[in-house]
């Protein structure tokens, strides 16, 4: 009974380790605002996100912002200039972040009400305008509100989907560490139990690479409808795939040293008989 009652626990404890991971990083990438603007501030060095992004700015400032009618003209063609050294501006970097933590409040808070996932621009249109202003030499205002839907209704469910399970990391990873304790309190040969543990734990980090990379490969696909939305899809993916692949590694690890460790306790075991 204790040799079932451990397999179970060391059964439950790899199960639940393959749930909890992904679940921590959630947690800690996606629904942690700190996190999520970590995770997606290489986008403001990556020219062709960049370049979409700026496209779109300029359009939408030049025909929201308080421009007179008739120097249209001239603005867009000064705003096209000004677009393409908007990553040089001193103020490109915080304005960056801070749409990044705008856009994480208008997705994740709670009772957000967007179709799909949408970045809010308003601190890059912010930079836009007011180098606008000082070139017409005008004073231009604030900068609006600018939403730019990336994703697809159907991704917003998905939202959901990882916000809840981003909850439930906690419980997951308290109930792994249980069952891996009680696997081992349950065990008759501890070194056999850790073995099972260890490979268990490296087949779950290769799933895990594994669900990574082809997860990167199907977000390229799924970009919702526009240049920024493509273009944000194809970058994005990536991005999860080698901020997720060290956690996936450390799974890895783990197995590695359960197997070490089993395989020591087998050698001391196997000479404990043979000198008795």
């Amino acid at each position: 009974m204790r040799t079932v009652l451990s397999a179970l626990s060391m059964l439950l404890a790899v199960v639940l380790t393959a749930a909890a991971v992904p679940s921590l990083w959630i947690e800690r990438n996606i629904l942690d605002e700190g996190g999520f603007v970590r995770l997606l501030e290489p986008l403001r060095s990556d020219n062709g996100f960049q370049t979409a992004l700026g496209t779109s700015l300029a359009t939408t400032v030049v025909s929201s912002s308080n421009v007179p009618e008739p120097l249209r003209q001239s603005t867009t063609q000064a705003v096209q200039g000004l677009v393409s050294g908007l990553t040089s501006d001193p103020a490109f970097p915080d304005a960056w972040n801070e749409t990044l933590r705008e856009s994480h409040r208008l997705n994740f808070s709670q009772g957000a009400s967007a179709s799909g996932f949408t970045l809010q621009l308003r601190p890059l249109a912010q930079v836009l305008v007011h180098r606008l202003g000082a070139t017409l030499g005008l004073p231009l205002g604030d900068a609006p509100s600018i939403e730019v839907p990336v994703g697809t209704s159907q991704q917003r469910s998905w939202l959901t989907v990882i916000q809840d399970a981003g909850n439930l990391a906690l419980p997951l990873s308290a109930g792994a560490v249980l069952a891996f304790v009680l696997g081992l309190l349950f065990a008759r040969r501890r070194g056999v139990a850790l073995g099972w543990a260890g490979l268990g734990l490296l087949l779950v980090a290769a799933a895990l690479s594994a669900t990574a990379f082809l997860g990167s490969m199907l977000a390229a696909g799924q970009g919702g409808s526009g240049s920024v939305a493509s273009v944000f899809a194809s970058r994005v993916g990536p991005l999860f795939a080698d901020s997720f692949m060290p956690w996936a590694g450390g799974v890895a690890i783990a197995g590695a040293v359960c197997l070490i460790v089993a395989t020591v306790l087998g050698v001391r075991r196997r000479r404990s008989v043979a000198r008795g």
